[in-house]
């Protein structure tokens, strides 16, 4: 199974500002980007996965608490493989999670906003979607 990945970027200051380059993330795969504004922290977006489906996630604003579960056998959530992931705007990364896992998250902060990209069109996305509500999977709050 393939891992996620945080792909960090590198970044260069001088008199002009930064620049943060992410020569790791090959943007040749994506078919599809949009972007999340949650209204508030309290908002969690959870369970949501796919089978084959790619998504990178880009903190733009503030930061983001992101959960990851893997699949077993491709419909059995593995909750105590569950990962906990914090992205910031602040310090530039993207996290690739492959196909073969739920996703969930919320924003840490107000004004938050997270890039997600996808190697899959909508209709193909769908047709890969695997949900599970909060009843099934309970949040963990990390403080």
């Amino acid at each position: 199974m393939v891992l996620p990945e945080l792909l960090s970027a590198v970044s260069h200051h001088d008199q002009r500002g930064v620049l943060h380059a992410f020569s790791d993330f090959n943007l040749k795969e994506i078919v599809r980007m949009y972007a999340i504004e949650p209204v508030d922290t309290k908002i969690i977006r959870a369970w949501q996965g796919h089978y084959k489906e790619r998504k990178w996630f880009f903190p733009a604003a503030g930061s983001f608490e992101v959960q990851i579960i893997p699949l077993v056998d491709n419909d059995k959530p593995d909750v105590p493989g569950r990962t906990t992931w914090l992205l910031n705007a602040s310090q530039p990364a993207v996290l690739a999670i492959p196909g073969g896992y739920l996703n969930g998250f919320k924003a840490v902060e107000g004004n938050a906003r997270l890039w997600v990209f996808s190697d899959f069109d909508l209709e193909a996305s769908k047709a890969d979607d695997i949900r599970f509500s909060l009843e099934e999977i309970p949040w963990i709050e990390h403080g």
